[in-house]
């Protein structure tokens, strides 16, 4: 659902820089070629206000940073530039042609290691995590399932049922458990399922830059999903409770950057009960394409027999 909702932005988009095209060419005599520079850099600067304005708002509600962690001019230019061009691939490729961004999931097979299961976060789908599947199959991680889940407003529960049907799609030729590897609200799907189904079919968990006590952002997002993403939002204060009544037995290790400009502040993606892991100079879209994370990933899914 969500591919052809970005596929239907982008077409609205294009005709809304076409039908400005048509205007100045009528109207002021502009050239094809600079009707199309000017829709292009549009679009671009469009994008590059966004990451500026998040990266704007995810310092000014920043958890503490250790001073090693402050980045100066140079960094920040690099933040910003880095997380720009994950939004971009993002924006205009691995959301809008996911079936050509990443190949289909594998059929379940007998094998000796633990299978992977990628879970996606808040209003994305299995395209962006291409990068991190070619980069782990390179170096023999099999088999590794990305589900799309249909729920896109909707809450965080309904999308357990589908992290169910996959969980169990993958173990359906012997395995007996999985690996999770979340990224954003992913890792809050994946916590709730723990609650609804136990810890029977999860041999690790892994998330990254989720927002596991909520996030200030989410306030202008849209949808039940964005409203329990909130800070101390009833689905949170819930999960927490639960949490601390019966802590989850699942080996777990949170991966977050201090300079995540959606999830902030940053430190809300520590888990008391999870191995954290802090890392610098990311932002949040970026973090899921970088290979310093791949291989923090790798590591994990050694450690839970799912890699070689």
């Amino acid at each position: 659902m969500l591919t052809r909702l970005v596929r239907i932005s982008v077409l609205v988009e294009l005709a809304a820089w076409m039908a400005l095209g048509v205007w100045l060419h009528r109207a002021d005599g502009w050239s094809v070629a600079a009707v199309a520079g000017t829709a292009v850099a549009g679009a671009l600067a469009v994008r590059l206000a966004l990451v500026c304005l998040t990266c704007f708002l995810g310092w000014m509600y920043r958890s503490p940073r250790a001073p090693a962690q402050r980045l100066g001019v140079y960094g920040v230019l690099r933040l910003v530039t880095t997380e720009f061009r994950a939004l971009l691939a993002d924006n205009f490729w691995y959301l809008p042609f996911e079936p050509l961004a990443l190949r289909p999931d594998p059929a379940p097979a007998a094998g000796m290691r633990t299978p992977v299961v990628l879970v996606h976060g808040y209003l994305s789908n299995r395209g962006y995590f291409a990068p991190m599947v070619r980069w782990l199959e390179a170096r023999g991680v099999a088999p590794v399932f990305v589900p799309n889940y249909r729920s896109v407003f909707s809450s965080i529960e309904s999308g357990v049922a589908e992290l169910h049907a996959a969980i169990e799609r993958a173990c359906s030729a012997g395995s007996p458990r999985v690996v999770l590897v979340c990224h954003s609200m992913g890792g809050l799907l994946a916590r709730r399922y723990l609650q609804d189904h136990g810890e029977a079919r999860i041999a690790r968990l892994v998330t990254i830059a989720s927002p596991h006590h909520g996030t200030v952002l989410s306030r202008i997002g849209i949808g039940e999903h964005a409203r329990q993403m909130e800070r101390a939002s009833a689905f949170l204060t819930e999960l927490a409770r639960a949490e601390a009544a019966r802590p989850p037995g699942v080996p777990a290790t949170s991966i977050y950057t201090v300079h995540d400009n959606l999830v902030s502040p940053q430190d809300t993606s520590r888990l008391a009960w999870a191995r954290n892991v802090a890392v610098s100079g990311l932002g949040h879209v970026s973090i899921i394409a970088a290979e310093p994370i791949f291989a923090l990933v790798l590591e994990e899914l050694r450690a839970a027999s799912a890699a070689p």
